[in-house]
């Protein structure tokens, strides 16, 4: 069975375009799991008056409370593991297959791949026009991600939740995505816990899947290239907490200090205002994920 898993929080026109490409797939989804996490914005009425309701492959899920695209992954992960899926496609409501053979060719290369591996992480292409939506290692452009594959993949890299497919072996090896995040990091948690259980994780390239490209800066500190952009402060708040949380758990100490506190903290010094408050949040979260103070702590 194969089973796609879209989270969702107040973006349903979004979301239809989503699904809307999920249902054009030339190789079918069997069960479409939707998380919505209590959205405000008239999501399930929106779904039903489309008809996808009362479609068999459709399930609708949703939450008690806003839990996070953390917790909606975990949530759909576990919908979709103990429905009897063989592979699970995790994706946010913001992105989408670029094509009706998206997933065909993601397949082709998994069936491929898992007679070698049956622990597999195996992803998109997540791009915007020419550019990668995010950066892997030091490409940027589709073009080098292209030039870079071997037989169509990209070996040890992929861009998780963003059409990332999981193996049933894998989830029942490494468990669900960690819903105590809340939100930043868990997809990061989640493909490192894949390599450390052996999986093979790889990029297949002509598996196109359209996502927005965050409006970021790179600069070179101490002669690395390095994201320079700030959030709101509460969500600096959760991506310093659970990324010390992480690196702490592999012992990566030196990336807490260089990444999470002093590239952090000079980009906070160019902001034009709320530097103080963000600056609180900062020190507040590398405090909690030091001490593994998990879980909703700071209200949006």
């Amino acid at each position: 069975m194969l089973a796609a898993v879209i989270v969702t929080f107040n973006r349903k026109e979004l979301l239809g375009e989503n699904i809307r490409m999920l249902l054009k797939q030339t190789r079918p989804f069997d069960k479409i799991f939707v998380v919505d996490n209590c959205s405000t914005d008239g999501t399930p009425e929106y779904l039903k008056d489309r008809g996808w309701m009362d479609d068999p492959r459709f399930v609708y899920v949703k939450t008690h409370a806003n839990i996070g695209g953390a917790g909606g992954f975990y949530t759909g992960t576990k919908a979709a593991y103990e429905a009897g899926a063989d592979y699970i496609v995790l994706m946010d409501d913001d992105g989408r297959a670029a094509d009706e053979h998206t997933f065909e060719n993601l397949l082709r290369e998994t069936e491929r791949l898992h007679a070698e591996n049956p622990k597999l992480f195996v992803n998109s292409l997540v791009r915007q026009g020419e550019l990668l939506s995010f950066k892997m290692g030091s490409k940027y452009t589709v073009a080098e991600a292209l030039a870079a594959a071997k037989d169509g993949i990209l070996n040890g890299e992929a861009n998780p939740f963003n059409g990332t497919l999981v193996s049933r072996e894998l989830v029942a090896e490494i468990g669900y995505p960690n819903p105590d995040f809340f939100i930043k990091g868990d997809e990061v948690d989640y493909k490192q816990r894949a390599f450390d259980a052996g999986a093979k994780v790889v990029t297949v390239v002509d598996s196109d899947y359209i996502h927005p490209r965050p409006e970021t800066n790179e600069r070179t500190v101490l002669g690395r290239k390095v994201p320079f952009f700030v959030e709101a402060p509460w969500k600096e708040y959760y991506a310093a907490r659970n990324f010390t949380y992480m690196y702490k758990q592999n012992g990566w100490y030196k990336a807490i200090a260089f990444e999470l506190i002093f590239v952090k903290l000079l980009a906070i010094l160019t902001m034009k205002c709320q530097k103080a408050a963000t600056a609180k949040m900062l020190a507040k979260g590398v405090k909690d994920g030091w001490q593994g103070k998990l879980g909703a702590t700071v209200k949006p």
